[in-house]
């Protein structure tokens, strides 16, 4: 009597168990374009971004980032690298908000170096690279475009804002952005 229910059990626990169950862990793919402005005066700025992650339990997901982006003021080069968490649930079906925070850290230098030394501006060696550390925090909003028992395609809105110190570049970015994202069913 124990062993058909245990089979069961592991069963609907294994990946090839109950496809229709939320799954536990989502593998997280997206793509973002953003702009906005800094606190300098004239200085909007435009980010374009990649976020790697693993959403947990439809709830929570630790990803990392890069954006790469471009300021007006001091005709800068923007390299952000990113750490974070980010949580949300369903409402509906198809709607998932989420709020997200995330450590920073930003080379900003002027597009003249980074002409000159493109491999060091990558690696951030570059001459002239200002460093900056910390913290972005923001609020998005998920749409499911397309839904299957291994994958969710999404679009929509995202509204950040980003706090750096150190260094004499600006302490506040604001962005508003579109994001598209692909979640994959891994467990």
């Amino acid at each position: 009597m124990l062993a058909p229910l245990l089979v069961h059990a592991l069963a609907l626990s294994s990946p090839q168990g109950d496809a229709s169950a939320a799954p536990r862990g989502e593998f997280q793919a997206a793509l973002s374009l953003a702009a906005g402005s800094s606190d300098w005066s004239g200085d909007p700025v435009g980010y374009s971004a990649l976020k790697l992650g693993l959403r947990l339990f439809s709830v929570i997901t630790p990803f990392a980032q890069i954006r790469l982006g471009y300021g007006i003021v001091d005709q800068r080069a923007l390299t952000f690298l990113s750490l974070g968490v980010e949580g949300g649930y369903f409402i509906k079906e198809n709607l998932f908000p989420r709020a997200f925070v995330a450590f920073v850290h930003q080379h900003e230098e002027s597009m003249a170096v980074v002409a000159e030394q493109p491999f060091g501006a990558v690696l951030g060696i570059g001459s002239g690279i200002r460093h900056r550390a910390g913290a972005q925090m923001g609020l998005g909003l998920d749409v499911v475009v397309q839904r299957s028992a291994a994958y969710q395609l999404t679009v929509g809105p995202e509204v950040t804002a980003v706090y750096l110190t150190y260094s004499s570049g600006p302490s506040w970015y604001g962005l508003i952005g579109i994001v598209g994202a692909g979640h994959f069913r891994v467990f």
